[in-house]
């Protein structure tokens, strides 16, 4: 199998699916899919078995020894069968940014579109992020499948531009679609230096954030220490803070209730509120979680109109009421 050189892990995968550097073999598949959907690619006419030959003897068999690529793709497998290809395109090392593409077998965008759009996103987003340290990644989208744009919001992307009557199709003028994810470094309240959990207990012991939790009293630096020690010993609770390009964002955490119920807690920087920085590293953050988180649930205070807002706006459900409670759930898929 051929190895990307500017990659220190070649295969990502979760459950049955995985991305590995595109594989010679798949390459007719990969044809016959491009053509069936030449409806949504910037691609002007139906390749042939000589075209795809050449693309991938000249310009894919050259990606792989490159320390800087202009673009990384990746075979996506369900148990070693191939059934879509994508990756990273148009990647510009210097303002550390990559356009998304992905396409996947004709027969199964109908039913599982949103499926392996979400996986595939999940393990790119270890490859851009983790792997290349880039800070943002972006999909440009002809205005033809408003049914992908869930699946990106879900994940973590916002729309960031709509450029409009930008592209000519069937005699057509239609809108392209931008929608973007920055990075955001998600640390283990265990893995926190000494002047990181310091400022998370800044941040916790802010009036206007304590004035919003069920305990209102300050924390102290030696319970606050004392805290972080249990967690280490614990696997039914994971506390992360939130950074973005050095700076705190917030904190979010996960108790372990049953069943695959987890209760969330979430602490966002007043600074960076009405901004939708939250939402989106929040989408992100829960995109990522393993499969045996299989809902969320949140406890707000009746009276707190924009957490209450908030929540709905993020898909959590109402469940019950109880006195100045009120209980919300999230299934996850």
């Amino acid at each position: 199998m051929p190895a990307y050189r500017c990659l220190n892990k070649q295969c990502f995968s979760q459950g049955p699916y995985s991305l590995v550097p595109l594989r010679y073999e798949d390459r007719f598949s990969i044809m016959r899919w491009r053509n069936q959907q030449l409806y949504h690619l910037r691609q002007l006419r139906p390749l042939t078995k000589e075209d795809q030959q050449n693309y991938f003897d000249t310009v894919v068999a050259r990606l792989y020894d490159q320390p800087r690529p202009d673009q990384i793709l990746f075979s996506y497998l369900e148990n070693g069968e191939c059934i879509g290809y994508g990756g990273l395109v148009h990647i510009n090392w210097n303002d550390v940014h990559a356009e998304v593409s992905f396409i996947m077998e004709t027969g199964r965008e109908e039913k599982e579109f949103a499926l392996h759009w979400s996986c595939f996103l999940t393990m790119l987003r270890e490859v851009a992020f983790v792997q290349l340290h880039l800070h943002k990644l972006y999909t440009y989208a002809f205005d033809l499948r408003p049914h992908l744009y869930p699946v990106l919001e879900s994940s973590g992307f916002v729309r960031e531009a709509t450029l409009k009557e930008h592209c000519l199709y069937q005699g057509q003028y239609k809108d392209v679609v931008i929608h973007s994810l920055l990075a955001y470094d998600f640390v283990d309240y265990t893995s926190c230096s000494r002047e990181q959990a310091l400022e998370l207990l800044s941040l916790r012991n802010r009036e206007e954030i304590r004035s919003l939790m069920l305990n209102t009293e300050p924390i102290s630096e030696t319970a606050h220490f004392a805290f972080v020690e249990r967690l280490k010993e614990d696997p039914d609770r994971r506390y992360y803070a939130v950074y973005r390009s050095g700076q705190l964002l917030g904190s979010w955490n996960l108790t372990r209730e049953g069943d695959g119920v987890w209760e969330r807690g979430i602490i966002a920087s007043p600074q960076w509120q009405g901004r939708g920085e939250t939402e989106r590293w929040e989408r992100q953050i829960i995109a990522s979680l393993p499969p045996e988180v299989k809902a969320l649930s949140a406890k707000v205070k009746a009276d707190n109109a924009r957490s209450l807002a908030y929540h709905r706006k993020m898909g959590f459900q109402e469940r019950s009421r109880e006195g100045e409670f009120i209980y919300f759930i999230l299934p996850l898929l």
